[in-house]
């Protein structure tokens, strides 16, 4: 049985043993471990279900570790710490000899991450050196945003979760690739923009190909376990029964079934989604119901994460 916790010492003197530990950060909670301990870097991958090919992301206290991790940090790089650090931005670097490979999901290059989050800056300052954290859920399903959602995910396992409240951003964070003899490249979107990134860089962004691979990009991901469509015109005949939920975008219909709406401001949405989820997951429907945001730019990540949890109706 989970453990929820608000000690930060006992978080540290359990991660330097090798054992997991869920934290919060400001985009989900994490499973983090050690990233130098090879075992405890396994014990993620086992506990998740997670395939070794996916890599990890390794959080770290402040911008000056990165280069502990990283072989070469290019000019580029340091705009974008400078300007997104503390924050949800994941940079890809190449990545150091003594790294273990099993981070890197046997690429050359790392996921380095400085998040903004109080509670996960205490705990990376107790502990002293960097952890990696994929999202503290079994793989594939919804991701968490509370210590309440981890013991959920975990119900059978004895994990000491972090609590560190709600998370504010709500969405993985953005992962941009900046490796020698390549474009920058946007491999995941997040709430923190490429317009703004491109504003930092002074260049554009190239899209995801590129052969580097990133988390979070299976078709299937984020997903209820109750079976999820999108839409963008409610279909009449659901409407009408108690056994279908709904999540709306600001645009609500009457339902007998249970409804959440999130409202149609991109950050708020963002920030409740994973959370409604849960709620309409947990309540045993026959299907849930997700009726599409609008199609612009602040929205971008949010129909990401829509389009590998949901289907769309045929």
């Amino acid at each position: 049985m989970p453990t929820i916790t608000h000690s930060i010492d006992t978080c540290a003197r359990i991660l330097r043993a090798g054992q997991l530990v869920a934290m919060p950060t400001e985009t989900v909670y994490g499973l983090a471990a050690d990233a130098r301990q090879e075992e405890a870097i396994q014990r993620v991958f086992s506990l998740k279900g997670r395939p070794s090919s996916n890599p990890l992301i390794v959080h770290l206290e402040d911008a000056e570790r990165a280069s502990q991790w990283a072989s070469l940090i290019p000019p580029e790089a340091e705009r974008l710490m400078a300007a997104c650090w503390p924050g949800p931005l994941t940079l890809v670097l190449p990545v150091r000899d003594e790294v273990s490979r099993s981070v890197t999901a046997g690429q050359d290059s790392v996921a380095l991450r400085v998040p903004a989050h109080p509670v996960a800056r205490q705990l990376l300052r107790a502990f002293g050196g960097g952890l990696v954290a994929p999202s503290a859920n079994r793989y594939m399903s919804i991701s968490p945003t509370s210590a309440d959602h981890v013991a959920r995910q975990f119900a059978d396992s004895d994990l000491w979760i972090l609590d560190g409240g709600p998370c504010q951003v709500g969405l993985e964070s953005t992962i941009v690739s900046l490796l020698p003899g390549d474009s920058p490249r946007l491999l995941r979107r997040g709430m923190l923009g490429q317009a703004h990134l491109e504003a930092v860089l002074g260049q554009p962004l190239a899209d995801r190909a590129g052969g580097v691979r990133a988390p979070g990009q299976h078709h299937r991901h984020y997903a209820p376990n109750t079976p999820t469509l999108a839409f963008d015109q409610a279909p009449v005949d659901a409407l009408a029964s108690p056994r279908c939920g709904w999540l709306w975008c600001g645009r609500p219909q009457p339902s007998r079934g249970p409804a959440i709406d999130l409202g149609d401001a991109a950050q708020d949405y963002a920030a409740g989604l994973y959370a409604a989820l849960y709620r309409l997951d947990a309540m045993g429907l026959e299907r849930l119901y997700v009726q599409l945001p609008p199609r612009e730019d602040d929205w971008a990540a949010v129909h990401d994460r829509l389009a590998r949890a949901c289907q769309r109706p045929d």
